[in-house]
């Protein structure tokens, strides 16, 4: 009998510990938590789980939770193990949702669902304000002037622009800020840009006559200059409120590029690019890890040390060595979850990080 209890004993924590390494509850995790405002999923997820973005196998299979999505600031959560020891959240009390019964609720308007990720950091990104444009730019049509010789124009200003618009079309007033290159000529293969303001074309270009397109500013965020480029506001406005959170289905090799910043060091909520995008099958949701291969070592007079403070004879001994003795780990670093893709680029939100991050730091699946 104690034989089998014993095989039973260390079959149950197999079992407990396979789904656990899946899910990687965190020691810590509350029994209980109060859904704030501000709040997102990945934000509670992170109370509970050392993967948060693996929160769907948490939520998802929850009958309380017809969308797990649908959570309101004032909602109890717990966190429960059902009968074959699995974790899972529950909503204990509801502040939106009053049950009629099993398969009836009724659902309050007045307050905003909590988001996956914070959309006022990335919302900017996601519509028009920002773009990435490959090789597209350099063909857009373009500013030439106004009917006033101001640097700053203003709401309903006039603008002449050289190209081909279409006549009471929206078009967004685009800089560029940034390129990307790449390869043994360092071509240019995206372009990032800054929108400057909005206008509608009121007359189209007359080759005939060399008169130039006329548009009418809408807006105006920041001092539209002569060179500014204009592109098409219908093209790229999709907002989605939610992501649904991945691993991507394949291997992803990266590098984060840049910032949105400018600075050499970010950390949490730092929109970044990345070099890899739909061609690597990346889609908005995946969740990525960021990794830094740990710092080299040498022997130097038979003691370790790093490679940055030996002198220039072991440095060179190391070169030449052929027999490494260690190859030092890649560690993970951080996490990025993947909003915007383009072919070869896409932008990331920085979700978690255990030091800060730089340009550099390599990009692949999750841990």
């Amino acid at each position: 009998m104690f034989k089998n209890f014993k095989y039973f004993v260390l079959f149950y924590f197999a079992v407990f510990s396979l789904f656990a390494d899946v899910l990687k509850i965190r020691h810590d995790a509350p029994q209980e938590y109060v859904v704030k405002k501000g709040d997102t999923l990945w934000d509670i997820s992170e109370v509970f789980l050392n993967t948060p973005w693996k929160w769907p196998k948490l939520w998802g299979m929850n009958p309380q939770i017809d969308n797990p999505h649908l959570i309101y600031p004032g909602d109890v959560l717990a966190l429960i193990y059902d009968k074959d020891g699995q974790p899972r959240l529950v909503v204990k009390e509801s502040k939106k949702i009053v049950k009629l019964s099993p398969s009836k609720r009724i659902s309050y308007k007045d307050v905003k669902a909590i988001n996956t990720i914070p959309l006022s950091v990335i919302s900017p990104y996601l519509n028009y304000e920002r773009a990435l444009i490959e090789t597209e730019y350099n063909q857009a049509a373009m500013v030439i002037g106004g009917d006033t010789n101001t640097k700053n124009k203003i709401d309903g200003d006039l603008l002449y622009a050289s190209g081909e618009l279409e006549v009471g079309h929206l078009y967004g007033i685009y800089r560029k800020v940034r390129e990307y290159n790449s390869g043994l000529f360092n071509t240019t293969y995206a372009e990032e840009l800054v929108l400057t303001g909005t206008a509608r074309a009121i007359e189209a270009e007359d080759d005939s006559q060399n008169r130039p397109a006329r548009l009418r500013v809408l807006t105006s965020k920041q001092e539209i200059r002569s060179g500014d480029r204009l592109m098409s506001l219908l093209r790229d406005q999709t907002l989605p409120a939610i992501f649904t959170l991945s691993a991507p289905a394949q291997v992803i090799e990266a590098e984060i590029l840049t910032a949105s910043t400018n600075v050499k060091e970010f950390a949490k909520l730092e929109v970044v690019v990345i070099n890899a995008g739909t061609e690597q099958g990346l889609k908005p949701g995946n969740v990525l890890g960021v990794y830094r291969q740990s710092p080299d070592i040498i022997m130097d007079s038979e003691k370790p040390i790093y490679v940055e403070d030996a002198g220039r004879f072991a440095r060179f001994l190391d070169k030449i060595n052929p027999f490494k003795q260690y190859d030092m780990p890649m560690e993970n670093i951080g996490k990025l979850v993947v909003f915007k893709t383009y072919n070869n680029l896409s932008y990331a939100l920085i979700t978690d990080t255990q030091k800060a991050l730089t340009i550099g730091d390599t990009v692949g699946l999750p841990e």
